[in-house]
């Protein structure tokens, strides 16, 4: 590669990363509000971990539902890890497949709470596709649009 490929490489990977943090940073903001309009301390949506918890119980799953959705992931993965460190295939085999139950498991409640958001701030099936689709984007709707209103009972 000469210099001007690398350059080329290099503007490209900066426009991406640019790219990235700006919707990361579009859905802080759309999340904090969410969650200020739902009662919850908006802070929260900066904490990882927290954040897929009160997303989950905003949704209106029940607290094993939320702690599942949002720690059932990062569990498969340290059971993984532990796993290969003691070089045992059996329970590398059993790590791996919890790993994936679990990762699947917190991949259909992430979905499922995409619909069950929409129907929270009163909206239908289409808004619920595009929270599923177009997250950053319905996060500074719902958070932002007084016409959108959150009913935790729906």
């Amino acid at each position: 590669m000469n210099d001007a490929d690398l350059t080329a490489v290099y503007g490209v990977l900066s426009f991406m990363w640019l790219f990235a943090m700006a919707i990361g940073i579009i859905q802080i903001i759309g999340v904090w509000k969410m969650y200020k309009k739902a009662g919850i301390p908006g802070w929260h949506s900066l904490i990882p971990i927290l954040n897929i918890y009160d997303w989950l119980r905003m949704a209106g799953y029940n607290v094993v539902w939320s702690l599942i959705g949002s720690v059932g992931t990062i569990l498969g993965i340290i059971f993984v890890v532990v796993e290969s460190a003691s070089n045992n295939e059996n329970t590398m085999a059993v790590s791996v497949v919890l790993m994936v139950i679990l990762g699947i498991i917190a991949a259909v409640l992430q979905i499922m709470g995409c619909f069950k958001m929409a129907k929270r701030f009163g909206q239908g099936i289409g808004i619920g596709f595009l929270f599923l689709l177009f997250a950053p984007i319905m996060c500074m709707v719902a958070g932002f649009t007084h016409d959108w209103t959150y009913h935790p009972k729906m």
